[in-house]
């Protein structure tokens, strides 16, 4: 009858030690995800806020939106971790920053953006500048002034005498030998250019006065009146250019 128990209570415990090395262990605790934050603030160099800003955040998460008024923007539950941030904004230099984030705690990230250079100017137009049609090129001339005036002397009663030397589809260029003065004139649609042969006298432009002798060279402008006053007793001989209009030959 002993021997029975014995028996019994030898199989019992072995049956406890075989339940206690077979029990499932216990899983280990879940971690707790802690959010994160991050409060941003924009401004210009001066310190002034700048709306509008747009943020985009990259990392373990990825975030993006739009500064208000005061230049603020708050980003929430953020993962921890290394974050890359983007800043974009009409009229300022865009500008990348990194920035790291911590578990359960919130950051504040300060931003200044330079404004941006103003566009450069566009290049003017050129615009091409019309050219005169001078209409088909006449015959080159040669005149020998002295032998001229040789066979073409004024005469002696004569008061003015003027003659020919060449004429173009732009101007005209005519000798004129004077005795007497020649009045107040104007030529409105030419520049006249005088050149003295010989003689001397007076070129008169409206208040001044201007000495002439063999060598001056002198330029009226169109519509300006002047007039020629020989002096002495031989006559004031000068080459007369007219230039602008074509000549009546």
């Amino acid at each position: 009858m002993c021997r029975v128990l014995l028996l019994s209570l030898s199989a019992l415990i072995a049956s406890t030690n075989v339940s206690a090395q077979t029990a499932t262990p216990s899983a280990p605790k879940a971690t707790t995800f802690k959010p994160a934050a991050l409060v941003i603030q924009v401004s210009d160099t001066l310190g002034a806020p700048l709306g509008g800003t747009m943020i985009a955040a990259t990392g373990p998460v990825s975030r993006e939106g739009e500064t208000a008024a005061d230049g603020s923007l708050h980003l929430i539950n953020l993962r921890a971790g290394n974050y890359r941030l983007r800043f974009a904004r009409e009229g300022s230099i865009t500008l990348e920053r990194e920035v790291a984030v911590r578990a359960g705690e919130s950051s504040t990230l300060d931003v200044a953006l330079s404004a941006a250079p103003p566009p450069p100017k566009p290049e003017p137009v050129q615009v091409p500048v019309p050219t005169k049609d001078l209409g088909a090129p006449g015959d080159p001339k040669v005149t020998p002034v002295p032998a001229f005036l040789e066979k073409n002397f004024i005469g002696g009663r004569e008061g003015r005498k003027e003659s020919p030397l060449g004429c173009t589809s732009s101007g005209k260029a005519t000798l004129f030998q004077l005795r007497d003065s020649w009045v107040a004139h104007t030529h409105d649609d030419s520049d006249e250019w005088i050149y003295v042969v010989a003689g001397e006298g007076v070129l008169r432009m409206a208040a001044a006065e201007q000495h002439l002798q063999a060598g001056t060279f002198s330029l009226v402008p169109h519509t300006m009146t002047h007039a020629l006053i020989p002096q002495g007793r031989n006559p004031l001989i000068v080459i007369s250019v007219l230039s602008g209009q074509a000549c009546k030959s």
